[in-house]
Order: C-alpha cells, then sequence, then structure tokens
C-alpha cells in the first residue's frame, strides 16, 4: 500500500507540474497563431493517444469500440467534449501569447468552486454551508475585480466554464479515460487538418525549414498525452481529497510564473481577487477532508 501511495503521489505531482509548466512550452510557440497551435494540438494529440490506445489498451480499446457502437448517444457526449476542451486549449494558448498567464492562473483557481456551482445546476447536489460559503466569498472577489478593472476577467471564467462543463460532460462517458481522449482528438482531427491544409497552411511550412518549430508543435501532442496518463495513474491511486488538494499545484505554479518569469503586475484588484478566491478555496478544501473516527 505504501509503495502504491509512492507511486500515485509522484504520477499526480508530475501530472500538476507539467500543467503548471505548461505556459513556458505556450510561450516557445508565440509566434505561430494560437489557430495553429490548437490544431497542431489536435492533431499531434490524435497521434500520441493512438500510439497509447493501441499500443497499450489495445484490449479495452476494442471493448470501448463495441460499446460506442451499441451506445451512439456517447459518440455525442465524446464530441461536446472534444468541442469544449478545445475552446478551453484555444483560450489558454491565447492567453499565453497575449501576456495573460495570471489570468489563466486565475481561471483554473475559480475552476473546483465552479464545479460545486456546476454540480447543484446539472446534477442537483445539495451544498453543504462551508461549500456555500466558499462559492459567496469567491463570487465577492470576483465581483470586486470586476468592478476595479472595469470588465469581467473574460479569460478566467472562460477557462473555468470551460473545463468545468467538460468534466460535467465526461461524468456521463461511460469508457476508459484513454480511449475516450483519443476518440475526442479523432473527431476534430478532420478539422484541424482541413484548417491546417486549407484556410492556413503556415504551420506546416515549419517543417523542413525550421525543425526546432516544427518539433515543438509536434511536442503539443506528449503536452496532452503525458500529463493525463500521469493523472489517470495518480487518480487510481490516491484518495480524492488528496488529489483535490494537489490540484491547485497547478494554477499556484502559474501563479508565480505570471509574476517571476512573464513578469505580469500583481496589483490591487488582482490581490483582493485572489486573496478571496485563496480564502474560498481553504474553506472549499477544508469542507472536503474525511471526518476523524476514534
Amino acid at each position: 500500500m505504501e509503495h502504491t501511495n509512492k507511486k500515485g503521489l509522484l504520477t499526480a505531482l508530475g501530472c500538476y507540474v507539467l500543467w503548471g509548466l505548461l505556459p513556458l512550452y505556450w510561450a516557445l510557440l508565440h509566434h505561430v497563431s494560437p489557430y495553429n497551435v490548437l490544431a497542431q494540438r489536435i492533431i499531434w494529440s490524435g497521434i500520441c493517444m493512438a500510439i497509447v490506445v493501441f499500443g497499450i489498451h489495445f484490449s479495452q480499446f476494442k471493448k470501448d469500440f463495441q460499446f460506442l457502437k451499441e451506445h451512439r448517444s456517447q459518440i455525442i457526449l465524446l464530441l461536446l467534449a472534444a468541442v469544449i476542451i478545445s475552446i478551453n486549449w484555444f483560450t489558454y494558448i491565447w492567453a499565453i501569447a497575449n501576456n495573460h498567464v495570471m489570468d489563466t492562473s486565475l481561471g483554473y483557481y475559480i475552476n473546483p468552486l465552479l464545479n460545486v456551482v456546476l454540480g447543484v445546476i446539472l446534477f442537483k447536489e445539495v451544498l453543504t454551508t462551508p461549500k456555500k460559503l466558499s462559492v459567496i466569498i469567491a463570487t465577492i472577489g470576483i465581483t470586486l475585480l470586476t468592478y476595479q478593472v472595469g470588465s469581467l476577467p473574460l479569460i478566467s471564467m472562460i477557462l473555468a466554464v470551460t473545463f468545468g462543463l467538460y468534466g460535467a460532460v465526461k461524468k456521463k462517458v461511460l469508457i476508459h479515460p484513454f480511449t475516450s481522449i483519443a476518440v475526442e482528438a479523432w473527431l476534430l482531427t478532420p478539422l484541424a487538418l482541413l484548417y491546417t491544409t486549407v484556410f492556413d497552411t503556415t504551420s506546416w511550412s515549419y517543417f523542413g525549414t525550421d525543425w526546432y518549430t516544427a518539433l515543438l508543435l509536434m511536442g503539443c501532442g506528449l503536452t496532452t498525452a503525458v500529463p493525463f496518463i500521469l493523472f489517470s495513474y495518480g487518480a487510481q491511486l490516491l484518495p480524492l481529497n488528496l488529489l483535490g488538494f494537489l490540484q491547485y499545484l497547478a494554477p499556484t505554479i502559474i501563479f508565480l510564473l505570471s509574476i517571476f518569469y512573464f513578469e505580469e503586475s500583481f496589483d490591487i484588484p488582482n490581490i483582493i481577487a485572489f486573496s478571496c478566491i485563496w480564502i474560498a478555496l481553504a474553506i472549499y478544501t477544508m469542507s472536503n477532508q474525511p471526518k476523524q473516527t476514534k
């Protein structure tokens, strides 16, 4: 058990550290349009996940494929999930390219609290008093930020909402996570290929002329596949309360990068908003801790 927990902890930590460092990777592709980066990420994610499902989980894939043939509504859910996560990916890539790294951090801090709201709306879940309080405090922080800046933190909200909706849709998907993420990428790959071969062929021009950029574009698939595989193993081996606590590691790394690497300003409106979110998350996290039994 101890060995299993150590393995689970290492894989989960690896996943969240990689997700936290992802802005550094997207920053290397600042000279490529976000549309092309997104399209290439979809294409290479599909290739990477094909290697995973056909090379490692082929027996599971065959079962999942048969299940999808018998339950066509699952394919609609996978298509919906693919569209939602592509919006999330594009927003994230665009934000990094346009110096909004801190906004992405705020969005992923908000996400667990937004999931609470989505649980009430979509799944009729009942909130405990601490969770109600955490949502109220977070709402106050976002409201104050909106008032002081003069506009809603749109990037943060899009990231939080799309990732929350993606998770809600995936709760309804009944196939293995590896198969799911592979099929999602495959469903969008024709559109990605159409965009990069008909509407904007710029990204393919790097192959053969600028292999540094070409390799970075190919690596977009690994930025999706590797953290996801690590997360899948970590989720299997760790208790949910520990996994829930570790999820704050990624936005924390992004937050620190936004200040110390990307040199974005952390002004009074942001201080107030982040403080409210952090307090709300502390209350939310403590409310999820299991009660000790004597």
